[in-house]
Parts: C-alpha cells; sequence; structure tokens
C-alpha cells in the first residue's frame, strides 16, 4: 500500500491487537495463528498489528515474527476485503534490519515502533530516524507508539513527523493525553491516523479532546462487535456507556492485573468462541478462578 491507503486503511478503524499461540512454551502453533486471523478477517476486522506488545513481540525470535508474519500475511493477503496488516517491530535497528527486507513480502505495510531501551530524547530521535529510513528502504510506513515506560515527548513526534510520513500513531500514555491532543490539535486529522492505545475503553476521553479517532483492541480477537459498535458511537456523537462499554471496561481492568494477564485474558476470550488460545510464550497460564471471573462477565453481557 502507498501512504494514502496506509492511512485510510487505519484512519477511524478498530486496529486489532492478536494474541500469539504457541504449541508449547517457546514453540509457535502456526496453523492456531492461521486459524485466528481467518475469523478476525472474516468478522469485518480490516486492520490488525501482528508481534505487538500483546502478540508478545519480546518472546519472539527473529525467525519466529518472520514465520508468524509469512503464516498470517497469506490469510490477509486472501481476505475477503483489503486488510492493512502491521508488525511490531524492534527494539533495536539490528532486529529492524533484520525483519525489514521480509516485510512487505508477507502483506506488511506498516510497523509499529517498539519503543527502545534509550531515555534521552536525543538518543530516541536518533533511533527512531535510523529504523524510518530502514523501512522506507523496504516500502514499509512507520507507525509511532508512545509509551508510559519510555516516554516520547510531544516535541521527539514533532521532530519525527519533520524528518518522513507517518500514517498514525498508536497513543498508549495517558498521562500526557491533553499534551498530545494539543499537538494533534495543531497537526490536524488529515496526514495520520490517530489511535487511542490503551484499550477501547479509553476512547471516549480521547475523541472528546480531539486525541484520537480510532482504537486498537484486543477483545475485538474474540468478540469483534462490542468495540466495532463503540468505536461507530463514539464518531457519531451517540456515544452513551451502556452495558457493553462496561463489560469492555471491567474485562480490561482484569487484564491489568498482571503483565501476563494482557495477552492471556484474551486468550481465554479465544477459547470461549471456539478459537485457540491457551499459554504465553513463557509457559504462563490464566488462573482458573480468573477465567471463571472472564466466564461470568461474558454471560451476564450475553456476549455468546
Amino acid at each position: 500500500m502507498n501512504f494514502e491507503q496506509t492511512f485510510k486503511g487505519l484512519y477511524e478503524k478498530v486496529v486489532a491487537v492478536p494474541t500469539t499461540i504457541w504449541r508449547a512454551p517457546g514453540e509457535l502453533d502456526l496453523d492456531a495463528n492461521v486459524d485466528n486471523a481467518a475469523y478476525l478477517f472474516k468478522h469485518g476486522i480490516g486492520a490488525a498489528i501482528y508481534a505487538g506488545g500483546v502478540g508478545e513481540h519480546d518472546l519472539l525470535s527473529i525467525e519466529q515474527q518472520r514465520d508468524l508474519l509469512a503464516a498470517v500475511g497469506q490469510v490477509a493477503a486472501g481476505a475477503a476485503r483489503p486488510v492493512c496488516m502491521g508488525t511490531g517491530l524492534g527494539r533495536t535497528v539490528e532486529r529492524v534490519q533484520a525483519l525489514a527486507p521480509h516485510l512487505a513480502a508477507n502483506s506488511v505495510q506498516w510497523a509499529m515502533l517498539m519503543p527502545p531501551a534509550i531515555d534521552d530524547e536525543e538518543g530516541q530521535y536518533d533511533y527512531y530516524s535510523r529504523v524510518m529510513a530502514v523501512l522506507q528502504d523496504h516500502g514499509v510506513w512507520p507507525v509511532l507508539y508512545p509509551r508510559p515506560e519510555r516516554p516520547m515527548s510531544v516535541g521527539l513526534m514533532e521532530r519525527l513527523f519533520a524528518a518522513g510520513r507517518i500514517p498514525a500513531v498508536k497513543l498508549a500514555n495517558n498521562g500526557m493525553l491533553l499534551a498530545y491532543a494539543e499537538m494533534v490539535g495543531r497537526l490536524g486529522h488529515d496526514q495520520c491516523a490517530w489511535l487511542c492505545g490503551t484499550a477501547g475503553w479509553w476512547l471516549p476521553a480521547y475523541a472528546a479532546v480531539g486525541a484520537a479517532r480510532g482504537m486498537s483492541s484486543g477483545i475485538v480477537n474474540a468478540f469483534p462487535g462490542p468495540p466495532q459498535a463503540l468505536l461507530a458511537a463514539v464518531l457519531a456523537g451517540r456515544f452513551k456507556p451502556d452495558a457493553d462499554y462496561w463489560t469492555l471496561v471491567r474485562i480490561e481492568q482484569i487484564r491489568q492485573r498482571d503483565k501476563a494477564y494482557l495477552a492471556l485474558v484474551i486468550k481465554y476470550l479465544q477459547e470461549l468462541v471456539g478459537l485457540q488460545g491457551g499459554m504465553n510464550g513463557d509457559g504462563a497460564q490464566l488462573p482458573d478462578a480468573v477465567k471463571e471471573e472472564v466466564t461470568g462477565l461474558i454471560r451476564q453481557a450475553a456476549w455468546l
């Protein structure tokens, strides 16, 4: 996809953040990942970010990420409607250089730049600008991913916009929401798909201050309807915090109790609808008590 197509593929969209399914600790289950991708695209999701944070990027070897993208990329290429597919990428220039040649060939149009282990702004700028140049050489567009553990200032983001074209930013630092909103107000929405990147329950706040007109979602991998309905309601100006919204909120609160739960809760939701879920790549499992709690919420919401 060219820049305009990538921008339109992400603008005002629910961008799925798929989990990575494992056969055993450290061993990918490519068949399960393919089946889950087919379900996702069959249910109308037109944008997805594989091997991001929820996709356990840091547990994937370069070879595993390449194999995963090749497998799900075939599904995306054969989907009934276009899929704007991305991947998490980083956290070193060397990893980016190793993976970049494989991206466009596997239907990957954009790469979300995972924050590097760098705290000072000049070091961050040097890293991101080098990565953006590598991606440009391979026909892939960069997407920024500001996160609180490695804060990216508004000034740094604007410097990167001046350095190259960026079709989207996945905002995931709620502590800087108003600063982001001021920047978005100045830069506008015409050339960047600003996404709420901290799960759908934050979308109304982001949209209210003009900081996002789209969102990422893990829940959409199992239940495509509620997140898409939330975005549609917000964009149409008819959002009300109904039962579905509060179910989204409660599920997200459970996910935040433990870092491992970010992926495990979504994987369990996938199991509830007949997909593959299971463990994380390090063997972590969702406790039975949490499964019961999640099941109760889903049944109470009549999502099953």
